[in-house]
């Protein structure tokens, strides 16, 4: 797991995207789950924090997690996040059921689809970014943006995930700041604003702001 760099102020961020996020789905990742409802606060876990909790609207929650491994010794962390979860947001009425959401950086080209660990097993909802041609979509979000056109939702949840598309930390770093630059350009200040919250939420681990 690589070391968190320079977090960002995550108080701050979820002020900004709590509410952002609502509406928009994982669609664009290719995963079918209910739209989003809102961010939820941060998640303290094992020094560091859950990478994003999200409530949705049929009222089920999606834990989304980044990361640049895929052996069972990077996921064991993962029931811990989830236990973590559980104690803040389970009604113990039976029906808390978490998604789990891992994407993969560049860095992974393919996964199991379970982790078993003999007394339990990981069934993740799984995105792998190394198969999204990142300069490529941010090219064609670029034209949009540079034409006046309005972006969907799906072009903002691309958008927020694409620096982590590309391989090598440098690649992560470039596209990060040409993406900073390519938003500031958006005409909605809504969407204006969620783009570099969001997506230096997302990248914290792996981009040094």
């Amino acid at each position: 797991m690589p070391k968190r760099k320079n977090s960002p102020d995550r108080d701050a961020l979820h002020k900004v995207l709590a509410q952002a996020y609502k509406g928009k789905s994982f669609a664009a990742y290719g995963i079918a789950l209910p739209p989003i409802r809102e961010l939820l606060p941060a998640v303290p876990v094992g020094g560091g924090f859950v990478d994003s909790l999200f409530l949705l609207e049929d009222g089920s929650y999606a834990v989304v997690e980044y990361t640049s491994g895929c052996h069972k010794a990077d996921m064991i962390r993962y029931p811990e996040h989830i236990a973590e979860i559980m104690k803040r947001y389970d009604r113990e009425d039976g029906s808390f059921n978490p998604h789990l959401i891992i994407i993969y950086t560049g860095d992974v080209e393919k996964a199991e689809s379970v982790f078993d660990f003999g007394c339990l097993a990981l069934h993740p909802e799984q995105v792998f970014l190394s198969r999204m041609d990142g300069e490529a979509e941010a090219e064609a979000i670029g034209q949009k943006i540079r034409s006046g056109l309005p972006l969907t939702d799906d072009d903002l949840m691309k958008l927020v995930v694409l620096p982590l598309a590309v391989p090598a930390p440098e690649g992560k770093a470039q596209l990060f700041d040409r993406i900073l630059a390519m938003a500031e350009g958006i005409p909605d200040e809504g969407q204006r604003t969620f783009v570099p919250a969001a997506m230096a939420l997302a990248t914290e681990k792996y981009i040094n702001r």
